[in-house]
């Protein structure tokens, strides 16, 4: 349970190390990479000597559902996209700073529009799941697309949606249990189920061969 936590502070860490052993550059030598651009060897240098700034808006936008390195690895394409977008206008790193927050806002947006959707894609497997029990409890049949979609006042694209994830969900359900049974034998000696034992006389007390 604690390996995945522990795997995501030691990246976290590595990755605080890499920031700190190419501290930022001195301005001079910065104007000068700066002026070398498109050159790539240029781009690399101010790539590394910045990631402090990587690392300080990631700081600021952890506890929003995103993890550190997440956040890292959006951001240095954010740097990435600076350094190639710099017109030589204002301070880089304040540019560059700039270009690293919006491109985290950008993923954590993303990933907030993908909870919402899954959150109500749920809502509406539930609701659709009930709506098929209730009618076929009435009908004594299964319900139609159009029926389930007039029961539920959705489109039939949304019940067709909605009906596929529901499939899917059923057969991810199935492969589970096949494979819960299959530990199960395993446990067991890798055998079977064991067959039920049917000499009537080992079921019904006094009445064995010895009695």
């Amino acid at each position: 349970m604690t390996a995945e936590p522990d795997r995501d502070r030691l990246l976290e860490r590595a990755l605080r190390e890499q920031a700190k052993a190419n501290p930022p550059m001195a301005p001079q030598l910065e104007r000068e990479l700066l002026a070398r651009l498109p050159e790539g060897e240029a781009g690399r240098d101010l790539v590394e000597h910045n990631l402090d700034l990587v690392i300080a808006q990631a700081d600021g936008h952890e506890g929003r559902g995103l993890s550190f390195a997440d956040l890292y690895q959006e951001g240095t394409v954010g740097l990435l996209d600076a350094v190639g977008a710099y017109a030589g206008e204002g301070d880089f790193r304040d540019f560059a700073s700039l270009h690293i927050g919006l491109q985290m806002d950008s993923l954590l947006e993303a990933e907030g529009r993908a909870r919402t959707e899954e959150e109500r894609n749920v809502a509406d497997c539930r609701s659709l799941d009930l709506a098929q029990v209730m009618f076929k409890q009435r009908n004594h049949r299964d319900a139609t697309e159009a029926e389930l979609a007039a029961l539920l006042q959705w489109q039939p694209p949304q019940v067709a949606k909605i009906l596929g994830l529901l499939e899917i969900a059923r057969q991810r359900n199935d492969l589970l249990t096949l494979e819960f049974l299959d530990d199960a034998g395993d446990e067991l000696g890798g055998s079977d189920i064991p067959e039920p034992d049917t000499d009537p006389y080992r079921q019904l007390p006094g009445h064995g061969p010895d009695e």
